[in-house]
């Protein structure tokens, strides 16, 4: 029985130490300890721009790009230009040994003035012959003759004509001119090399010297056919190159196909960049990002603010010191920020951490970021 009544004692002991743990009486007084505010970060509705950008990979590619070989086949004789070189339309590049064509060349000019002789000698007496059948005094078959003789005197000379062209045609393809303004990228033979271009890869087909137009650079990329009608001829484009991270360059869509690809459904379109220093180089990858939308001066939050339950659609703003819940209406969003088109006004304090299942009304203390 003694045990039984320490026990009780203790229990009701312990009773009263929670009671005056909750609250005490002083004297008529009592005591109540206020609930604890809510952590929360909060931001300030802001007027910005909000942009929208679809982004690709591709590689950068020459303006222009030509591989620099004669049409006939010959030995290098001179190179004239080197890798890094600026040259114009039309400067000379390199050149083939020309010695046997030279040779040539005077035997057809030979050939074509005794050609030319011989016409000569044919239509004068052709007209002698006519004057004279004119006259009677010489026969139809004389007259015949003669001009039958022309005839194969003419052809003869066209002949040693179209040899000599033939010849000079060869000796201008011997040398190899820019066919237009760039830079040499790359040297693909030496002189005294053989080059054959109807012999394929084994004889140069990559031509004696590589010249590139890289004033300006295009950049192919393949787009989904989801993402094709967003994109538009002349749009702006901005270009990061693996090399120059910290730099970007402006582009513009300036070629867009109307079929897709057979294989890979995608569209191919292009990008042109200015590249007056010559500052990017082909074959570096790039990253395009082309700018589908730009709204100025809108009102804008952090995506994170946006509550989203069904069909309504709010934020909770920090409304002297508690919750309060705002259904907004909501425009263009990106990534990062959404447009708010009803519902707020500019300067207003919208929680966006610690923002998901508060309760209206409930205290919030603002942390400090």
């Amino acid at each position: 029985m003694k045990i039984k009544a320490a026990m009780i004692i203790s229990l009701a002991l312990a009773v009263c130490v929670v009671f005056t743990g909750c609250s005490k009486n002083n004297g008529d007084k009592k005591v109540v300890y206020e609930k604890k505010a809510l952590q929360v970060k909060a931001t300030k509705v802001k007027r910005g721009v909000l942009t929208q950008e679809l982004s690709y990979k591709g590689t950068v590619l020459p303006w222009l790009r030509a591989n620099i070989g004669p049409d006939a086949a010959g030995r290098v004789e001179k190179i004239y230009k080197k890798p890094g070189d600026i040259v114009n339309k039309n400067d000379l590049l390199a050149e083939l040994d020309t010695t046997t064509l030279k040779l040539q060349e005077k035997q057809a000019e030979a050939g074509l003035a005794v050609a030319n002789a011989a016409y000569k000698d044919a239509l004068l007496n052709h007209q002698r012959i006519q004057k004279l059948y004119e006259k009677t005094a010489v026969s139809q078959m004389q007259l015949e003759k003669a001009a039958l003789a022309l005839e194969a005197a003419d052809t003869q000379q066209k002949s040693a004509e179209a040899a000599l062209n033939t010849v000079k045609h060869m000796l201008n393809m011997a040398y190899m001119r820019a066919p237009f303004a760039g830079i040499i990228t790359s040297k693909n033979m030496e002189e005294g090399d053989i080059i054959n271009p109807m012999m394929g890869m084994s004889m140069g087909s990559s031509g004696v010297l590589t010249l590139m137009d890289l004033k300006k650079i295009k950049i192919t990329l393949d787009v989904p056919s989801e993402d094709i009608e967003k994109i538009k001829i002349g749009q702006k484009c901005q270009v990061k190159i693996e090399t120059y991270q910290d730099d970007v360059f402006d582009g513009e869509i300036y070629t867009r196909n109307l079929a897709a690809d057979t294989i890979s459904k995608t569209f191919k379109i292009e990008v042109k960049v200015d590249n007056p220093e010559i500052k990017i180089k082909a074959g570096v990858f790039a990253e395009v990002k082309v700018e589908i939308f730009k709204k100025e001066n809108i009102l804008l939050l952090p995506i994170p603010a946006l509550i989203e339950q069904g069909d309504t659609t709010s934020v909770v703003l920090y409304n002297d010191g508690a919750a309060k819940y705002k259904n907004i209406k909501v425009g263009q969003r990106n990534d990062g920020v959404f447009e708010v088109l009803e519902g707020l006004e500019e300067g207003q304090q919208v929680v966006v951490e610690g923002n998901y299942d508060l309760k209206e009304g409930t205290l919030l203390a603002l942390q400090e970021s």
